[in-house]
């Protein structure tokens, strides 16, 4: 299997060949912050290093991420070297085209899949009108790489494979990030996560499937991953999302629950080898 490998930086500097992606890297001594972005009921994560700054997912709405990314970005920069969409849809993608119009994207990652919605086509729009963002499909063994040696490994779906589902929800990407002896397992909107990920190692992060649905989420797939803190990104909904038994299978369990409409914005900050939890108040 071929691996693809990415590597950031403030100033994006590519050499493309053969789908393997070749980037010059400096060496960051900045934290890196993991942050759970509270965008209403939808996904948004930011992950930043300095002047490094990666977006997966964008919530539903242009101007609630834009205003999230004011908050956590230095108002000075206003390049996001990279967005990385898990599926196409809306509670998911409905703030990128705003991002793209807005900032300077150097690279857009998907699963390849072509949603059907006017939100999906809106960010089509915003992305054939961008010549200078590069856009690529990821899957299994692709690799992001941060200045300062963290990783955000792609788990799930093998390249083009996300094509082949039915559902959106079961395309999503998942991926991994290591950064130290840390790692944080993101999960899109993944359904029975145990029967496509059976080989996933423990976890410290887990970011709950699907805003708490009750299809995720198993207790076969929390003895797996053995989290030690589980991260619900939601809003008002008419779902019931997250739903009574996720809650109480996290609770048996003793892992700790963070909520985006509870606790608004969730960051860790990671510094060499270890990640802790920014409380209220610093």
């Amino acid at each position: 299997m071929r691996i693809r490998t990415l590597s950031i930086i403030a100033l994006l500097c590519f050499s493309v060949l053969s789908g393997a992606f070749l980037v010059v890297t400096e060496r960051s001594f900045s934290p890196l912050r993991v942050i759970f972005l509270d965008v209403g009921q939808g996904d948004a994560i930011l992950i930043s290093q300095g002047q490094t700054q990666v977006l997966i997912d964008g919530g539903r709405d242009g101007k609630t991420l834009l205003g999230k990314l004011g908050q956590q970005m230095p108002f000075w920069d206003r390049q996001i070297e990279l967005i990385l969409a898990t599926h196409p849809d809306a509670d998911h993608i409905g703030g990128l085209a705003a991002v793209i119009r807005r900032y300077r994207v150097a690279t857009y990652l998907s699963n390849g899949v072509e949603g059907e919605s006017e939100v999906f086509r809106d960010l089509r729009q915003a992305l054939d009108l961008d010549r200078m963002v590069k856009q690529s499909v990821v899957g299994t063994g692709s690799k992001i790489i941060f200045p300062g040696g963290a990783e955000l490994q792609v788990l799930f779906p093998k390249n083009g494979a996300a094509n082949t589902i039915r559902e959106t929800n079961e395309g999503s990407v998942v991926a991994r990030l290591v950064s130290g002896n840390e790692s944080f397992l993101l999960t899109g909107d993944l359904p029975r996560e145990e029967t496509v990920l059976p080989g996933i190692p423990p976890t410290q992060v887990l970011k709950v499937a699907h805003h708490g649905s009750k299809y995720s989420t198993s207790e076969t797939w929390l003895t797996k991953v053995r989290p030690k803190a589980a991260v619900i990104s939601v809003g008002k909904n008419r779902y019931g999302h997250p739903s009574e038994e996720v809650l109480s299978r996290l609770q048996e369990k003793g892992i700790r629950i963070l909520r985006t409409d509870e606790q608004g914005d969730i960051v860790y900050i990671c510094r060499e080898k270890t990640c802790s939890l920014r409380e209220k108040g610093w």
